[in-house]
Formats: C-alpha cells, structure tokens, sequence
C-alpha cells in the first residue's frame, strides 16, 4: 500500500514537472516569435511631420510584420508621412520621407520650409551648353533693356537646381536619352520669384554654374 502511494505521489511530481516544462517552453516559444515593430497611436494625415507622441514600438507576432516596416522610433521621428497613415498601423519606409532627400521623393517634399520651387526656361547657351544637373548651385542673370540700353544684372546667387527637366537627380536624368533639356527648376525664396518672373518675362535669364566649394555671395554693379 505505501509502495502503491508513493509511486502515485512519483507521477504526479513528474507529471507536474512537465507541464511546468511544457508551458514554460510555450511562453518562451511566443516570445521568441514576436518582435518590436513602431506602430501609429493616432491617425498620422499626409504631409505631416511625425513626432514622438504619435508612434511607439508594439510586440508583434513576426508573421504579421511587413517587410519594411521599421522597429526604432528614431528612424520615424521627425520625418514626414507621404500618405495618411491609420492608427494602429505599422510605420512602412515606403510611407515616410526626408524632408531635403531626393530619394524617392516628390518635388515638395525636397523643398526647404520657406522656400519654392520655380522653373525657369533655359536652352544650349543661357542652360550652360545642357551640362546643369540636379543638386549644382546656380547664378542668375537678369539680361533686359530700359529705354533702348542693354543692361545685365544679377538677381539670384548660390540658387540650388532641385530638378532638370523633370529629373529630380542625377539618375533620373541619365536615364533619359536626349542629353538636352528646356527646363529646370530652382529652390528660390519668395522675393527671388518676383525677380526670376520678372526678368523672365521683361527679359532674358541665364544660368551661371557655382563651384560646389564655393557659398560666396558677392555684390556686383550692374553692367551696362
């Protein structure tokens, strides 16, 4: 009889071991099987900067988890959401820019804040002979006439091309077969658009190419 309960009192230690075994491997088997994604806490709307109270890092079950879909705030923080994101969503590389960064962005998103974007007509010589490229720092030169005498004035310095054509960087624009272009765009301020409209349109504009090494600005006469 004793020889019966302590067997009985054996299995049940071994079988409450077990299952403290079993469970114990389950929860670390989940563990292991979830990761930290950075998910919106609130509805993010296109076009807006993302700031630390809208996102946080939530435990995921790894199969849920996108493919680019980014594990640490700090690669969220402070940059600007393309297209409205959902509370509850997964922040998706796809879904969020650099403000300034060409890569794979569109035209407004390059621009810096207080600045605007204005193209410019340019052919072979006033484009300096189809050899500008997005991300070079241009001059501007006013050519115009006032009462039958030429004058020649410059109104823009160290004014960075955002595209050429619609090449928004070097790539884009290799792409393209035909070297020539009619076109680029300049990241100016508000004051420069009333100048560059202005000559261009009671004028003639050209584009003076910068040393990259060189941010100078310079006060010059204007020539006659």
């Amino acid at each position: 009889m004793k020889k019966t309960k302590l067997l009985a009192l054996i299995t049940a230690i071994l079988t409450g071991v077990l299952v403290f075994i079993f469970f114990n491997t389950l929860s670390n088997h989940n563990e292991t099987d979830r990761a930290g994604i950075v998910v919106a806490i609130q509805d993010i709307p296109a076009d807006t900067p993302i700031t630390d109270s809208m996102v946080k890092v939530s435990q995921l079950p790894r199969e849920a988890i996108l493919s680019d879909a980014i594990s640490d705030t700090s690669l969220v923080i402070g940059k600007v959401a393309n297209s409205e994101i959902m509370t509850g969503e997964q922040i998706l590389a796809s879904k969020i820019v650099t403000a300034g960064d060409t890569a794979g962005a569109s035209l407004s998103y390059i621009l810096k804040p207080g600045m605007r974007a204005m193209t410019i007509a340019v052919d072979g010589v006033s484009g300096v002979g189809y050899m500008i490229e997005p991300g070079n720092h241009v001059d501007i030169l006013a050519q115009y006439n006032q009462q039958e005498t030429a004058f020649t004035k410059l109104i823009a310095q160290n004014v960075k091309v955002l595209a050429v054509d619609s090449a928004l960087s070097n790539k884009d624009k290799a792409s393209e077969k035909n070297a020539a272009y009619s076109t680029i765009t300049l990241q100016v301020s508000p004051e420069q658009v009333l100048d560059l409209g202005y000559y261009e349109f009671t004028g003639h504009l050209c584009v003076v190419v910068r040393s990259p090494l060189d941010g100078k600005l310079i006060n010059l006469p204007i020539k006659q």
